[in-house]
Order: structure tokens, then C-alpha cells, then sequence
């Protein structure tokens, strides 16, 4: 990747992001489950431009895409802020916000799946959704890995497939993808022995 590619995936992440953040803790909870990561219309003229400043197909797959420039998916943010936003509102006051938290957790008990309380899919998820029906803050940290867990199920599936089982272009190219990790890192780890 060129400087010039990385200068304008920067400009982009630092001028986008903040744009496409903007009020995403009400609207973007129901793009938070682990099948909607690339559904949000926004993370689809993102994954485009990325695409576009690359050079490659708009067919090539986003997850490889997402690894290559070494970013998140927007989901990732939002849900970042979405929790933060609940966090305030357990330590809120504000009797609005109470009725609004009481709402959710009663759409969350009735099953439904675009609200605060759908945080099921995630490692710990029962855990995550307890605290969440008790009115309790959660631990931001902890969720983050969570959600990079989740996230990186793309690697963890495809490492080990054997190329020539694979009908899919995706596990082509996470299969290429993670055999040039693989030795870039064996080659930098190779590096750093011999400087000791």
C-alpha cells in the first residue's frame, strides 16, 4: 500500500467516521448483530471507497478488504458508542431516559432484536444481556473484545481450509491473506533473533 493510499484511508476514517457516528447510539442498534456487520447502507459506501482508493473489484471480499487497510468495521464503533450511551443512562437522573431503558428492556424480554438489549450473539452474551436487564453499567473493555472475538470468527473459520476444497474467491484470498501474515510475521520475528 502506498503513502498516498494511506493518507486518504486516514482522511477518509477521520472525516467519515465522525459523520457516520452521529447519533448512531439510536439508530444503529439494529445493526449491531453479528449478520448485519456490512448491511448499514454507510458501511457499504465505506467498504466502497476502500475499495476504490485499493484498486480492486468491488467484488473482493470486505472482511479481507477491512484487514488489509488494518481498520474495524464502522460496527465497531458504533457499538462502542451505543454502550457508552447506555452506561450515561444508568447513571443518569433523567426520569425520559429511565422510561426509555425501561422500553428497551421490556422489547428485549419480548425477543426483539434491533434494541440495546440484543447483545446475545457476543462471547459472554448472557452475561452482557443480564447486566443490561438489571439496569447495570457494562464494562466497555471487555465488550470490545467481545466484538473483536466475533469479528475475527471470519480468520479463525477460514485458517486450516485446504485452497483446493474451496469453491468460494473469499477463501481463496483469506487463505492468501493468511499465509502472507504468516510469513511476514515468521520473517519479523526471524529479524528481530538476529538483532538479540
Amino acid at each position: 500500500m502506498t503513502g498516498l493510499m494511506r493518507w486518504m484511508l486516514w482522511l477518509f476514517k477521520t472525516y467519515a467516521l465522525s459523520a457516520g457516528m452521529y447519533a448512531c447510539q439510536i439508530w444503529s442498534t439494529q445493526f449491531l448483530k453479528h449478520d448485519n456487520v456490512f448491511s448499514n447502507p454507510l458501511q457499504v459506501a465505506h467498504m466502497a471507497f476502500k475499495k476504490r482508493i485499493l484498486g480492486i473489484k468491488s467484488t473482493s471480499a470486505n472482511w479481507c478488504v477491512l484487514y488489509k487497510c488494518t481498520q474495524e468495521p464502522l460496527q465497531f464503533y458504533w457499538f462502542g458508542s451505543a454502550v457508552k450511551f447506555w452506561n450515561r443512562m444508568v447513571d443518569s437522573k433523567s426520569n425520559t431516559l429511565r422510561d426509555v431503558m425501561k422500553a428497551d428492556i421490556s422489547l428485549g424480554n419480548s425477543g426483539a432484536s434491533n434494541c440495546w438489549t440484543a447483545f446475545g450473539d457476543l462471547q459472554k452474551g448472557t452475561v452482557y444481556r443480564s447486566e443490561l436487564l438489571h439496569c447495570r453499567k457494562l464494562n466497555i473493555s471487555n465488550l470490545r473484545i467481545g466484538l473483536r472475538f466475533r469479528h475475527q470468527a471470519v480468520w479463525r473459520e477460514a485458517h486450516g481450509q485446504d485452497p483446493c476444497s474451496c469453491l468460494n474467491s473469499l477463501w481463496l484470498i483469506t487463505i492468501g491473506l493468511l499465509c502472507l501474515r504468516d510469513r511476514f510475521l515468521m520473517h519479523v520475528h526471524h529479524l528481530s533473533c538476529q538483532s538479540i
